[in-house]
Protein backbone atom coordinates (compact mmCIF):
# COMPACT_ATOMS: atom_id res chain seq x y z
CA UNK A 1 0.00 0.00 0.00
CA UNK A 2 1.43 3.64 -1.23
CA UNK A 3 2.01 5.87 1.88
CA UNK A 4 -0.25 8.62 1.64
CA UNK A 5 1.56 12.46 1.14
CA UNK A 6 2.74 14.61 3.39
CA UNK A 7 0.43 18.23 3.65
CA UNK A 8 3.98 19.54 2.46
CA UNK A 9 5.07 16.90 -0.77
CA UNK A 10 1.17 17.86 -2.10
CA UNK A 11 2.20 21.40 -2.12
CA UNK A 12 5.42 21.00 -3.68
CA UNK A 13 3.84 19.11 -6.60
CA UNK A 14 0.96 21.70 -7.08
CA UNK A 15 3.14 24.77 -7.07
CA UNK A 16 5.63 22.84 -9.41
CA UNK A 17 2.39 21.79 -11.87
CA UNK A 18 1.91 25.67 -12.03
CA UNK A 19 5.66 26.03 -13.23
CA UNK A 20 5.30 23.00 -15.53
CA UNK A 21 2.58 25.11 -17.56
CA UNK A 22 5.38 27.09 -19.16
CA UNK A 23 6.45 24.16 -20.67
CA UNK A 24 6.28 24.59 -25.02
CA UNK A 25 3.58 22.64 -27.10
CA UNK A 26 2.74 23.27 -30.72
CA UNK A 27 0.31 25.95 -31.13
CA UNK A 28 0.54 26.15 -27.67
CA UNK A 29 -2.25 23.79 -27.30
CA UNK A 30 -1.13 22.67 -23.61
CA UNK A 31 -1.92 18.90 -24.54
CA UNK A 32 -1.29 17.77 -21.15
CA UNK A 33 -3.72 17.51 -17.28
CA UNK A 34 -2.24 16.16 -13.94
CA UNK A 35 -3.97 14.69 -11.20
CA UNK A 36 -3.14 14.70 -8.09
CA UNK A 37 -3.72 11.37 -5.80
CA UNK A 38 -3.81 10.67 -2.12
CA UNK A 39 0.32 8.94 -2.60
CA UNK A 40 1.80 11.48 -5.76
CA UNK A 41 0.86 13.34 -8.87
CA UNK A 42 0.01 11.49 -12.70
CA UNK A 43 0.49 13.24 -16.15
CA UNK A 44 -2.46 12.60 -18.93
CA UNK A 45 -2.71 13.57 -22.18
CA UNK A 46 -5.14 15.41 -22.50
CA UNK A 47 -7.14 14.37 -26.18
CA UNK A 48 -9.61 17.08 -26.84
CA UNK A 49 -6.15 19.43 -27.43
CA UNK A 50 -4.43 16.97 -29.80
CA UNK A 51 -4.28 19.04 -33.10
CA UNK A 52 -6.29 16.51 -35.52
CA UNK A 53 -5.18 17.76 -39.01
CA UNK A 54 -1.53 19.07 -37.80
CA UNK A 55 -0.45 16.14 -35.92
CA UNK A 56 -2.20 13.28 -37.50
CA UNK A 57 0.46 10.61 -35.91
CA UNK A 58 -0.12 12.39 -32.27
CA UNK A 59 3.67 12.45 -31.74
CA UNK A 60 3.17 16.51 -31.01
CA UNK A 61 0.62 15.90 -28.25
CA UNK A 62 3.28 13.69 -26.56
CA UNK A 63 6.18 16.03 -27.29
CA UNK A 64 4.34 18.60 -25.58
CA UNK A 65 3.64 16.37 -22.52
CA UNK A 66 7.09 15.07 -22.13
CA UNK A 67 8.28 18.93 -22.26
CA UNK A 68 5.48 19.76 -19.65
CA UNK A 69 7.23 16.39 -17.50
CA UNK A 70 10.86 17.49 -17.64
CA UNK A 71 9.49 21.20 -16.54
CA UNK A 72 8.02 19.76 -13.31
CA UNK A 73 10.86 18.04 -12.65
CA UNK A 74 13.00 20.91 -12.82
CA UNK A 75 10.45 23.19 -10.96
CA UNK A 76 11.20 20.67 -8.07
CA UNK A 77 14.49 19.57 -8.28
CA UNK A 78 15.26 23.81 -8.06
CA UNK A 79 12.72 23.64 -5.14
CA UNK A 80 14.56 20.89 -3.18
CA UNK A 81 12.65 17.57 -4.25
CA UNK A 82 13.93 14.75 -5.88
CA UNK A 83 11.35 12.90 -8.49
CA UNK A 84 10.90 9.52 -9.12
CA UNK A 85 8.86 9.31 -12.39
CA UNK A 86 7.52 5.82 -13.93
CA UNK A 87 6.80 6.17 -17.77
CA UNK A 88 3.53 4.29 -18.90
CA UNK A 89 3.19 2.28 -21.90
CA UNK A 90 0.32 2.11 -24.13
CA UNK A 91 -2.47 1.09 -22.20
CA UNK A 92 -6.37 2.18 -21.68
CA UNK A 93 -7.23 6.01 -21.91
CA UNK A 94 -7.29 6.72 -18.86
CA UNK A 95 -4.08 5.16 -18.01
CA UNK A 96 -2.01 7.97 -17.04
CA UNK A 97 1.27 8.64 -19.34
CA UNK A 98 3.88 9.21 -16.40
CA UNK A 99 3.48 8.95 -12.46
CA UNK A 100 5.39 11.13 -10.50
CA UNK A 101 6.44 10.24 -6.64
CA UNK A 102 8.57 12.89 -4.63
CA UNK A 103 10.90 12.82 -1.64
CA UNK A 104 13.39 15.53 -0.14
CA UNK A 105 16.87 15.91 -2.16
CA UNK A 106 19.64 15.03 -0.53
CA UNK A 107 21.81 18.04 -1.37
CA UNK A 108 21.53 21.06 -3.32
CA UNK A 109 20.62 20.87 -7.18
CA UNK A 110 23.41 20.72 -9.15
CA UNK A 111 24.37 23.36 -11.25
CA UNK A 112 22.68 22.39 -14.61
CA UNK A 113 19.32 21.91 -12.46
CA UNK A 114 19.34 25.72 -11.26
CA UNK A 115 19.82 26.96 -14.96
CA UNK A 116 16.77 25.33 -16.54
CA UNK A 117 14.92 26.01 -13.51
CA UNK A 118 15.99 29.78 -14.14
CA UNK A 119 14.92 29.67 -17.69
CA UNK A 120 11.66 28.00 -17.07
CA UNK A 121 9.94 31.53 -16.89
CA UNK A 122 12.92 32.96 -19.50
CA UNK A 123 11.97 30.73 -22.48
CA UNK A 124 10.65 31.66 -25.93
CA UNK A 125 9.94 30.68 -29.19
CA UNK A 126 11.49 33.05 -31.16
CA UNK A 127 10.56 33.47 -35.33
CA UNK A 128 12.42 36.19 -35.87
CA UNK A 129 15.66 36.84 -37.51
CA UNK A 130 18.90 35.84 -35.82
CA UNK A 131 22.09 37.86 -35.73
CA UNK A 132 24.94 36.56 -38.02
CA UNK A 133 26.87 35.47 -35.13
CA UNK A 134 27.24 31.52 -35.41
CA UNK A 135 26.46 29.07 -32.54
CA UNK A 136 29.93 27.59 -31.71
CA UNK A 137 30.46 23.97 -31.61
CA UNK A 138 31.25 24.33 -27.71
CA UNK A 139 27.82 25.23 -27.00
CA UNK A 140 25.74 23.42 -29.56
CA UNK A 141 27.71 19.93 -27.59
CA UNK A 142 26.59 21.35 -24.52
CA UNK A 143 22.65 21.40 -26.11
CA UNK A 144 23.56 17.69 -27.12
CA UNK A 145 24.31 16.75 -23.42
CA UNK A 146 21.14 18.07 -22.14
CA UNK A 147 19.26 15.61 -24.41
CA UNK A 148 21.08 12.67 -23.97
CA UNK A 149 20.18 11.96 -20.32
CA UNK A 150 16.52 11.48 -21.38
CA UNK A 151 17.43 8.79 -24.68
CA UNK A 152 17.74 12.02 -27.16
CA UNK A 153 20.56 12.88 -29.65
CA UNK A 154 20.31 16.05 -31.29
CA UNK A 155 22.05 15.85 -34.82
CA UNK A 156 23.58 19.43 -35.83
CA UNK A 157 23.58 19.64 -39.94
CA UNK A 158 26.17 20.75 -41.92
CA UNK A 159 26.49 21.48 -45.83
CA UNK A 160 24.52 18.54 -47.62
CA UNK A 161 22.83 17.34 -45.00
CA UNK A 162 21.74 20.96 -44.02
CA UNK A 163 20.58 21.76 -47.65
CA UNK A 164 18.78 18.31 -47.77
CA UNK A 165 17.12 19.42 -44.55
CA UNK A 166 16.09 22.98 -45.71
CA UNK A 167 14.99 21.44 -48.90
CA UNK A 168 12.37 18.98 -47.02
CA UNK A 169 11.42 21.64 -45.12
CA UNK A 170 10.53 24.26 -48.32
CA UNK A 171 8.40 20.90 -49.30
CA UNK A 172 6.40 20.65 -46.22
CA UNK A 173 5.47 24.46 -46.30
CA UNK A 174 4.20 24.03 -49.44
CA UNK A 175 2.54 20.74 -49.62
CA UNK A 176 1.03 21.03 -45.98
CA UNK A 177 -1.75 24.35 -46.36
CA UNK A 178 -3.26 21.87 -49.25
CA UNK A 179 -4.24 18.88 -46.79
CA UNK A 180 -7.98 18.90 -45.49
CA UNK A 181 -9.02 20.61 -42.57
CA UNK A 182 -5.27 22.08 -41.72
CA UNK A 183 -5.61 25.69 -42.65
CA UNK A 184 -9.00 25.72 -40.69
CA UNK A 185 -7.06 24.22 -37.28
CA UNK A 186 -4.28 26.73 -38.00
CA UNK A 187 -7.17 29.54 -37.72
CA UNK A 188 -8.80 27.81 -34.65
CA UNK A 189 -5.14 28.38 -33.26
CA UNK A 190 -4.18 31.81 -33.99
CA UNK A 191 -7.62 33.32 -33.55
CA UNK A 192 -8.87 31.88 -30.08
CA UNK A 193 -11.75 33.60 -27.80
CA UNK A 194 -11.47 35.80 -25.41
CA UNK A 195 -10.17 33.82 -22.00
CA UNK A 196 -8.70 31.07 -23.69
CA UNK A 197 -5.44 31.04 -22.57
CA UNK A 198 -4.14 29.24 -25.05
CA UNK A 199 -3.15 29.37 -28.91
CA UNK A 200 -0.99 31.77 -30.73
CA UNK A 201 -1.20 35.03 -30.56
CA UNK A 202 -0.51 37.94 -32.68
CA UNK A 203 2.60 38.84 -30.74
CA UNK A 204 4.48 35.74 -31.57
CA UNK A 205 3.10 35.82 -35.01
CA UNK A 206 5.69 38.04 -37.39
CA UNK A 207 3.99 41.46 -39.01
CA UNK A 208 5.08 40.39 -42.60
CA UNK A 209 5.07 37.42 -45.28
CA UNK A 210 6.45 34.06 -43.96
CA UNK A 211 9.46 34.22 -42.35
CA UNK A 212 12.60 33.01 -44.89
CA UNK A 213 16.08 33.25 -43.61
CA UNK A 214 18.86 32.54 -45.85
CA UNK A 215 18.24 28.76 -47.05
CA UNK A 216 15.16 28.43 -44.35
CA UNK A 217 11.72 28.48 -44.79
CA UNK A 218 9.77 28.14 -41.79
CA UNK A 219 5.68 27.67 -41.32
CA UNK A 220 2.95 30.25 -42.02
CA UNK A 221 1.20 31.64 -39.39
CA UNK A 222 -1.33 34.22 -40.31
CA UNK A 223 0.15 38.28 -39.76
CA UNK A 224 0.60 38.98 -36.75
CA UNK A 225 1.78 42.32 -35.06
CA UNK A 226 5.69 40.89 -33.73
CA UNK A 227 8.57 43.05 -35.70
CA UNK A 228 11.65 42.01 -36.84
CA UNK A 229 14.81 43.14 -34.69
CA UNK A 230 15.13 46.27 -38.20
CA UNK A 231 13.73 45.83 -41.72
CA UNK A 232 16.05 45.17 -44.85
CA UNK A 233 19.14 44.03 -42.32
CA UNK A 234 21.97 43.74 -44.20
CA UNK A 235 22.94 40.64 -42.32
CA UNK A 236 22.40 36.61 -43.38
CA UNK A 237 20.54 35.20 -40.16
CA UNK A 238 23.50 32.35 -38.62
CA UNK A 239 21.22 29.73 -36.82
CA UNK A 240 22.10 26.50 -36.90
CA UNK A 241 19.74 23.64 -38.03
CA UNK A 242 19.47 20.73 -35.74
CA UNK A 243 17.82 17.48 -35.88
CA UNK A 244 16.00 16.12 -32.34
CA UNK A 245 15.59 12.01 -32.47
CA UNK A 246 13.91 9.67 -30.09
CA UNK A 247 15.27 5.55 -29.55
CA UNK A 248 11.96 4.29 -31.53
CA UNK A 249 8.50 5.44 -32.44
CA UNK A 250 7.03 4.18 -29.31
CA UNK A 251 4.74 6.53 -27.02
CA UNK A 252 7.16 6.49 -23.99
CA UNK A 253 10.02 7.07 -26.44
CA UNK A 254 8.14 9.71 -28.26
CA UNK A 255 7.34 11.10 -24.20
CA UNK A 256 10.76 10.75 -23.16
CA UNK A 257 11.85 12.68 -26.47
CA UNK A 258 9.95 15.51 -25.22
CA UNK A 259 11.41 15.42 -21.99
CA UNK A 260 14.81 15.29 -23.98
CA UNK A 261 13.98 18.54 -26.03
CA UNK A 262 12.27 20.61 -22.90
CA UNK A 263 16.18 19.93 -21.35
CA UNK A 264 17.86 21.55 -24.77
CA UNK A 265 15.42 24.21 -25.02
CA UNK A 266 16.36 25.26 -21.21
CA UNK A 267 19.72 24.83 -21.93
CA UNK A 268 19.77 27.25 -25.15
CA UNK A 269 17.97 29.88 -23.04
CA UNK A 270 20.11 29.61 -20.00
CA UNK A 271 22.77 30.06 -23.01
CA UNK A 272 21.18 32.69 -24.56
CA UNK A 273 20.49 31.16 -27.13
CA UNK A 274 17.26 31.89 -29.12
CA UNK A 275 14.88 28.85 -30.60
CA UNK A 276 12.41 28.03 -32.73
CA UNK A 277 10.84 24.26 -32.60
CA UNK A 278 10.22 23.11 -36.02
CA UNK A 279 7.69 20.39 -36.40
CA UNK A 280 5.72 20.81 -39.62
CA UNK A 281 8.66 18.84 -41.62
CA UNK A 282 7.72 16.03 -39.73
CA UNK A 283 4.14 16.17 -40.19
CA UNK A 284 4.20 15.57 -44.16
CA UNK A 285 4.95 12.18 -44.63
CA UNK A 286 7.22 12.37 -47.62
CA UNK A 287 9.33 14.89 -46.07
CA UNK A 288 9.67 13.11 -42.87
CA UNK A 289 10.90 9.97 -44.66
CA UNK A 290 14.03 12.01 -46.05
CA UNK A 291 14.51 13.12 -43.06
CA UNK A 292 14.82 10.00 -41.58
CA UNK A 293 16.44 8.13 -44.03
CA UNK A 294 18.75 10.85 -45.46
CA UNK A 295 19.32 13.31 -42.70
CA UNK A 296 19.79 11.60 -39.37
CA UNK A 297 19.97 7.45 -40.62
CA UNK A 298 16.44 5.33 -40.28
CA UNK A 299 18.11 4.16 -36.66
CA UNK A 300 16.45 6.75 -34.97
CA UNK A 301 12.83 8.42 -35.62
CA UNK A 302 13.20 12.52 -35.97
CA UNK A 303 10.64 14.10 -33.73
CA UNK A 304 11.53 17.99 -33.94
CA UNK A 305 13.68 20.43 -35.92
CA UNK A 306 15.67 23.38 -34.04
CA UNK A 307 16.52 26.33 -35.05
CA UNK A 308 18.97 28.30 -32.44
CA UNK A 309 20.45 31.42 -33.28
CA UNK A 310 21.92 34.18 -31.01
CA UNK A 311 19.08 36.84 -30.72
CA UNK A 312 19.43 40.34 -32.58
CA UNK A 313 20.63 42.43 -30.05
CA UNK A 314 18.35 45.01 -31.53
CA UNK A 315 15.13 42.91 -31.20
CA UNK A 316 12.05 44.01 -28.93
CA UNK A 317 11.58 41.42 -25.41
CA UNK A 318 9.28 39.00 -26.90
CA UNK A 319 5.61 38.97 -24.46
CA UNK A 320 5.07 35.32 -22.75
CA UNK A 321 2.18 33.26 -24.55
CA UNK A 322 -0.35 32.90 -22.48
CA UNK A 323 -0.96 30.08 -20.16
CA UNK A 324 -4.14 28.52 -18.94
CA UNK A 325 -4.95 28.90 -15.42
CA UNK A 326 -3.73 25.74 -12.77
CA UNK A 327 -7.17 24.77 -11.99
CA UNK A 328 -8.27 23.97 -15.30
CA UNK A 329 -5.41 21.08 -15.72
CA UNK A 330 -4.91 20.21 -12.09
CA UNK A 331 -7.98 17.73 -10.68
CA UNK A 332 -7.03 16.59 -6.63
CA UNK A 333 -8.78 13.50 -5.80
CA UNK A 334 -8.27 11.22 -2.48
Amino acid sequence: MSTPMLAAERAALRTAAARAMRAPSEHNAQPWRWVLGPDGLDLHVDRSRRLRFTDERGHGTLLGCGCALHHLQVALAGDGWLADVRHQPDGPADRPLARIRIRPADGEPDARTSRHAAAIDERHTDRRRFSGRSVSPAVLGALDDAARPFGGVLHLTYGGHRALLAGAMRDAAARQPEQEGYLAELNQWTHRYAGAHDGIPAGARLDGPPPSYRDLVLRWFPRGTLRQPHAGADHEDASALAVLTAVDDDPVSVLRAGEALSAVLLEATAQGLGTTPVTQVLEVPETRELVRHLVVGAHRPPVCVLRLGWPDPLGAPLVPTPRRPLEQVLTEVG
